[in-house]
């Protein structure tokens, strides 16, 4: 088996395509972090060369393949373990196929499986859009936390923008990779907040909010026509716990 590793970015991906026609060597697997070899596997330590990286840009806008960079950074957002290898895979597909569109050749494993990551991140981006509570803070600001599936804080942003407009700073917090989004009613930024903790402090009059939420929330829900699959359908539950009406910890 032959692996690349290189070091997750898009400009060290399209280094990975680059080099893999100059060592005429193709990656059984493509990964971001180490990976448990055997003494017959070989490994390829691919270094990001941004110059590497524009030459392979630069072939994909004469691509029959449209949107393949846009969607290629799309799909690097995504939360599955495997995201490297099938982007490389359609990145490689693209190239051998310069002359066909190869985006909907959804009998090739790898575009089927690139389709699916688009879809889940798309998916999930209209998801938050309308499940994302946000509560006011002592500092004055709205803020929303959130554990999503894929890193998706960017695209959600500037919905929240729009909507809140220059009336309501705010902060939406991916808890699981300690990204933020912040916004000042001017401008938005996004970034990772590392190792750095996040302190949020709400106002009593939102806490008592809650409260009183929850109990109308308790007092609508009619007990025996309670149909959790349905609500499961529409919302999966793996979100529940970020909703205060689920979960009576927040």
């Amino acid at each position: 088996m032959t692996i690349f590793l290189f070091d997750g970015t898009k400009e060290g991906l399209l280094s990975c395509i680059f080099d893999c026609y100059k060592l005429k060597k193709t990656p059984d697997v493509v990964s971001a972090t180490p990976v448990q070899a055997s003494l017959n596997d070989e490994i390829f330590e691919i270094k990001t060369d941004i110059e590497k990286a524009k030459r392979v840009e630069k072939f994909f806008h004469g691509c029959a393949t449209k949107y393949v960079l846009h969607d290629v950074s799309l799909a690097l957002r995504s939360g599955d373990s495997k995201k490297y290898t099938v982007v490389f895979y359609y990145l490689k597909l693209a190239i051998d196929n310069k002359n066909t569109d190869i985006s909907r050749n959804y009998a090739d494993k790898y575009v089927l499986g690139f389709a699916d990551i688009i879809r889940k991140i798309t998916n999930e981006v209209h998801r938050m859009k309308g499940m994302l509570r946000f509560s006011e803070t002592v500092s004055g600001f709205l803020y929303a936390h959130y554990e999503p599936d894929n890193d998706v804080t960017e695209l959600i942003i500037p919905h929240f923008f729009k909507r809140l407009g220059k009336s309501y700073p705010f902060m939406i917090h991916d808890t699981k990779r300690n990204i933020v989004g912040l916004s000042n009613g001017n401008e938005t930024t996004v970034f990772n907040a590392g190792d750095r903790r996040i302190d949020v402090y709400l106002t009593r009059e939102e806490s008592e909010f809650i409260e009183l939420w929850r109990t109308y929330y308790d007092s609508v829900n009619i007990k025996e026509r309670k149909n959790l699959k349905l609500m499961g359908h529409y919302l999966p539950k793996k979100y529940w716990k970020n909703l205060p009406e689920k979960n009576r910890d927040l």
